[in-house]
């Protein structure tokens, strides 16, 4: 479909108008980076709780902060990337239904867009930027503490895809299982594998590895 030349130059100013920039991607690394070191300290604490030992965690640090910033870096270039096309794409389709509007109906319509775009993308984010780190930092807290070999089970909300429901029929599972499959299982996922009391060596409180 061919664009008129003042809407061509209506629709590059409402896209550098919507168009997250390098800046962007870097105050989203630094938010998505603050959840995750959060995500890790949290888990590691619960993860201790659940031994009986009430401390603090500590880091991320060296191995385990290179990992995460990494992670941080690629989801921040990666969502500012996918907000920038789906802008693209929703111009175009405001442009194909009405080719005469003004910058009012694009605005309009963009806002409109943006907001229910994230109702639902925030939310998506905010879980896959948590149980990334959730299931990463459980595995090393098992893994320093001397507890990798039990048994575990998939636990969290009832699950609502084919391939989570999977893994709750599995029940007790082995290590070899959950190394297989790690969480999250999917973009969105809130589940994570639980160790199960008592197949595993119970680490003491002097030796025990916290972050």
């Amino acid at each position: 479909m061919t664009v008129g030349v003042q809407q061509s130059r209506l629709l590059r100013i409402i896209t550098l108008l919507y168009r997250r920039t390098a800046e962007d991607i870097e105050s989203t690394y630094q938010d998505l980076l603050e959840q995750r070191k959060q995500a890790w300290r949290s888990t590691i604490q619960q993860e201790a709780r659940k031994l009986g030992y009430m401390v603090a965690a500590e880091g991320p640090r060296r191995q385990d902060l290179e990992y995460i910033k990494s992670l941080c870096r690629q989801d921040a270039q990666s969502i500012v990337n996918t907000w920038n096309r789906d802008v693209e794409r929703r111009l175009l389709r405001l442009y194909q239904a009405n080719p005469r509007g003004n910058r009012f109906y694009y605005i309009h319509n963009m806002e409109a867009w943006a907001t229910k775009r994230s109702r639902w993308k925030d939310r998506e984010i905010a879980v896959q930027t948590e149980y990334t780190i959730v299931g990463y930092a459980k595995q090393r807290f098992w893994a320093e503490n001397g507890m990798r070999g039990g048994k575990h089970r998939f636990v969290g909300p009832p699950p609502a895809c084919g391939r989570c429901l999977t893994h709750f029929s599995k029940g007790e599972v082995n290590q070899a299982y959950v190394d297989a499959n790690p969480t999250p299982i999917h973009i969105g996922c809130d589940h994570t594998w639980e160790i199960v009391r008592g197949t595993y060596p119970r680490p003491g409180l002097d030796e025990l590895w916290v972050g």
